[in-house]
């Protein structure tokens, strides 16, 4: 069976680095005053998510032969 592009509503999968940048961002609008509380919540729970799942990420990886 071979699977096609994605549909247009679904966004590509993000990279580690990109996960990451996305937590940072989130983290500025947590800490900007001119974001409503109701956001604010709903933010954290993205912002574990993407930093578990870099987490998860950097575990699996492999360490390269003569780093630690």
């Amino acid at each position: 069976m071979r699977l096609g592009p994605l549909p247009a509503g679904h966004p590509p999968p993000l990279s580690p680095s990109g996960l990451g940048r996305q937590a940072q961002t989130i983290d500025v609008f947590i800490t900007s005053p001119r974001i409503a509380k109701g956001e604010k919540q709903r933010l954290v729970p993205e912002r574990d998510r993407a930093l578990r799942a870099v987490a998860e990420i950097d575990a699996a990886t492999p360490v390269p032969a003569g780093r630690s």
